[in-house]
């Protein structure tokens, strides 16, 4: 076990770099969900790289569907990889098994979504993929998704706001929707060049996510960070003369805020708790 935890390790670490936020939210959670909650973190990490940052579709394809045995064969007590060993120490019940592949199949789906016309459109892309997140989070603490429309939503305008920030390096593949390209006279190609143009469309982005993002900010810890943490970057980065280098600047907040934000919605969540289960 010495030396899966040590390989298991190294997925964390990978996940913690991407979303430094979530290490202070380990402190706050009970140690009996605190494994399975950073394993799942880290999964569906590693479900989001494969199909939004591998480029090339057959790669990307075959990592997914690599991702859907191992899903099905650990929800049945014969996982393989370190983070299936770490988030199924004991295999989940039966009537929640079918969840595990869905995640697989709801990515593998994402690979082949046409450009988005809308902003609602784009959210659309990604709510099946969010909401199979949304219940499978659900099913590791035996609570019911009852509002998985909302939490996926919330799930998809955070990976919206952290794409951003590629913008220069890789504007042809950034999800933005096609209706804002054309209200600013833009290209994907275009997008990678700095100008007015660019930045009132960010401005107008940034805008519509705050407009679509819930009040809510959900039954997961990681989720409501998250959240906080996303609001608070949107109105900095739409009162900012420059919303793109606050985007860049501040994508990533220090640690005590972190922590800070940690310990308020692990409070705000211990308190709804009585309320969401009655």
């Amino acid at each position: 076990m010495a030396e899966t935890s040590g390989a298991f390790a190294s997925f964390e670490q990978k996940w913690l770099a991407a979303h430094p936020e979530y290490a202070a939210a380990s402190v706050f959670l009970p140690p009996e969900r605190r494994h399975a909650a950073n394993a799942f973190g880290c999964l569906v990490h590693e479900l989001d790289e494969a199909a939004v940052h591998v480029h090339d579709v057959q790669v990307a394809s075959a990592k997914l569907g690599w991702w859907r045995g191992e899903l099905i064969s650990a929800a049945q007590g014969r996982a393989s990889h370190p983070i299936t060993l770490e988030l199924f120490r004991a295999p989940p019940p039966e009537a929640t098994r079918h969840l595990w592949p869905e995640l697989a199949d709801a990515s593998l789906a994402r690979l082949s979504a046409p450009p988005a016309a809308t902003l609602a459109d784009l959210l659309g892309q990604h709510a099946d993929f969010h909401r199979s997140v949304v219940r499978a989070d659900a099913s590791l603490s035996a609570r019911t998704a009852e509002a998985a429309d909302r939490d996926a939503v919330l799930w998809t305008i955070s990976h919206l706001l952290r794409e951003l920030p590629r913008i220069e390096r890789d504007g042809e593949s950034l999800p933005v929707p096609l209706d804002l390209l054309a209200r600013h006279g833009l290209t994907r190609t275009g997008l990678r060049s700095p100008g007015a143009r660019r930045t009132a469309l960010i401005r107008d982005y940034l805008e519509a996510l705050a407009g679509a993002m819930p009040r809510d900010r959900g039954a997961n810890l990681h989720q409501r960070i998250r959240s906080r943490l996303d609001a608070a970057l949107i109105a900095g980065a739409r009162e900012a003369d420059e919303p793109l280098r606050h985007l860049l600047e501040h994508s990533q907040p220090g640690r005590w805020r972190s922590v800070w934000t940690a310990w308020r919605e692990a409070r705000a969540l211990i308190d709804a708790e009585p309320r969401l289960s009655a």
